[in-house]
C-alpha cells in the first residue's frame, strides 16, 4: 500500500521564500476508472475552506482517509507548515511547527515516516530534505545534511531518492541516504518526479521553452527514454498502477496510457466546480483524487 501511495504523489516546492505564495486550494473527488478511456469523478469536496484565501498545496495521501499538505498564508513572510486532514471527520491537525518552512510532505516507502523539504530560517534559502515519524514522536532530522538546494523529491527505494536540485539550470540527481552520495544525471527538468509501477522514475525534461517530454529513467542502467510529449506547458502529473498518466491544463484533465494511447485524451472538465487552473494532484489507493487549484 505504501508503495502505491508514494508513486502517485507529486512532490513540489522550490525557492518560495523570496516570493509571495500563490492562493491555492485543495479539492477532493472520488475517481472511477471505467475501461481504458472513461473516467467518472463524483462526490466533490472543498477541503481547505478554513484557509480559502491562503496557501494550501502539495497534498499527499498518508492513507485512504488522511492527507498531508503544506499550508500558510500568501504573504512573503508566510510561515508554512505541514498539516494533516482527516477526510472522514475533516479535523485538521498540525504536523510540523517550527521557525522554518516545510513543503512537499511525502510518505517514505517504509511505513510510519514521511519526508519533506525544509526551507531553513537562515537567510540563505537553505533547502534540505528532512524526515519525520508520522506519530510525531520526534522533531525529525535532515537526511542529506550537505545537500542544501533540494526543491522536490521522490522515493524510489528505501534508501534511494530522486532529487530536483535548484540551480541554473535545475538538475535531476539520485541520492543514497545510507552513504549520503548524490549523483547528478541530467539538467533542465520539471518539478514533478513520480515513481512508476515498475519502480523506475518518470520526470519531465524541458528540451526547449515549448518542447517538454515525460521521460522514464531506468534505475538499472541510469538511462532515460521518452514516453510522450506533455500536455502543452503542463508539468504536474500522476501515474496510475496501470501506467496511465494524468495531466491537467486549465480546468481540464487528460490521460495517456503508456503502450496503449497515441496521444493525450481529455477525460474531465472541472470548470463546473470552479476549478480553472489545476496544478498538483495526488491519488489514494482507493481512487480518491486530490486536485490543487490556483487562483
Amino acid at each position: 500500500m505504501r508503495k502505491t501511495l508514494i508513486l502517485l504523489t507529486c512532490v513540489c516546492c522550490w525557492n518560495l521564500a523570496s516570493a509571495q505564495l500563490p492562493n491555492t486550494n485543495i479539492y477532493l473527488f472520488q475517481m472511477e476508472q471505467q475501461g481504458d478511456s472513461s473516467f467518472l469523478f463524483k462526490n466533490p469536496q472543498f477541503l481547505t475552506g478554513f484557509n480559502s484565501s491562503g496557501y494550501n498545496n502539495q497534498p499527499t495521501f498518508i492513507s485512504n482517509d488522511e492527507i498531508y499538505f503544506s499550508m500558510g498564508s500568501t504573504s512573503e513572510e508566510s510561515q508554512t507548515d505541514i498539516v494533516s486532514l482527516n477526510l472522514r471527520t475533516l479535523i485538521k491537525t498540525q504536523v510540523t511547527r517550527s521557525e522554518d518552512r516545510e513543503y512537499s510532505p511525502t510518505p517514505l516507502l517504509e511505513p510510519y515516516y514521511f519526508s519533506c523539504v525544509r526551507q531553513e530560517a537562515d537567510g540563505k534559502n537553505t533547502q534540505r530534505l528532512w524526515f519525520f515519524p508520522t506519530d510525531r514522536s520526534s522533531k525529525g532530522k535532515p537526511l542529506l545534511p550537505v545537500q542544501t538546494n533540494v526543491g522536490y523529491h521522490c522515493w524510489l527505494k528505501n534508501e534511494m531518492v530522486a532529487l530536483f536540485i535548484v540551480g541554473e539550470p535545475h538538475k535531476l540527481a539520485i541520492a543514497n541516504t545510507l552513504d549520503k552520495s548524490v549523483v547528478t544525471l541530467t539538467s533542465n527538468i520539471g518539478r514533478c518526479l513520480q515513481r512508476m509501477p515498475n519502480g523506475n522514475l518518470a520526470f519531465i525534461h524541458k528540451g526547449t521553452e515549448t518542447n517538454w517530454t515525460i521521460k522514464e529513467l531506468d534505475l538499472n542502467t541510469m538511462r532515460s527514454k521518452t514516453i510522450v510529449a506533455t500536455v502543452s506547458q503542463s508539468e504536474d502529473f500522476v501515474v496510475l498502477p496501470d501506467n496511465t498518466f494524468l495531466m491537467a491544463q486549465g480546468s481540464k484533465l487528460f490521460k495517456y496510457k503508456k503502450g496503449w494511447d497515441t496521444n493525450w485524451l481529455e477525460i474531465a472538465d472541472f470548470g463546473k466546480h470552479n476549478l480553472t487552473k489545476i496544478t498538483r494532484m495526488a491519488i489514494s489507493q482507493n481512487g480518491k483524487i486530490a486536485l490543487v487549484n490556483m487562483k
